[in-house]
């Protein structure tokens, strides 16, 4: 939508500029700079949606998923995932398949997000979360949890110096 505002915008600025040079055009060359304006308004409504894309995230680490949907975070740690499912919980014995998965923990309330927000499939989506839970080789190579290189790089202070020192 960018590219084809921005294809606007150079088309009717270029007829614009043709009007204007013409003698008596004066009210075509208004007409499509405003035309030329509407290419500009799709460029800044295109450039509004890049910067906001994605609207939510999923990071796979080593030791835990995290997902991300606004201002929400979510944590599941691999060792603590007891079911991955697309059911709603707690349906059993009427069990019903939702475009949501839901992921069961241990001692914690389930996690739940729809895969379809990540741009991706459902059952591949689970099938994925699964196959990372049960294989610690694959897991190996995902990235470190971001929050431990922080603390590698930058360790946490407790307070400053006091001047002069006692």
């Amino acid at each position: 939508m960018g590219v084809a505002g921005l294809a606007w915008v150079a088309v009717f600025g270029v007829l614009t500029l043709g009007a204007f040079t013409l003698s008596g055009a004066a009210v075509a060359g208004v007409a499509l700079a405003t035309g030329a304006a509407g290419g500009a308004a799709v460029v800044i409504w295109a450039v509004g949606q890049l910067v906001n894309w994605p609207p939510a995230r999923l990071a796979l680490f080593r030791d835990r998923l995290l997902v991300i949907q606004g201002r929400h975070e979510m944590r599941a740690v691999w060792g603590r995932m007891e079911s991955v499912t697309l059911t709603e919980p707690h349906s059993w014995p009427n069990v019903k398949v939702t475009d949501r998965l839901t992921i069961q923990l241990k001692d914690e309330p389930p996690l739940s997000f729809k895969p379809a927000v990540f741009g991706l499939e459902p059952s591949a989506c689970r099938d994925l979360i699964l196959r990372l839970r049960d294989d610690p080789k694959l897991r190996c190579r995902l990235p470190e949890f971001d929050s431990l290189r922080d603390l590698a790089i930058s360790p946490v202070v407790a307070g400053g110096l006091i001047e002069p020192r006692l």
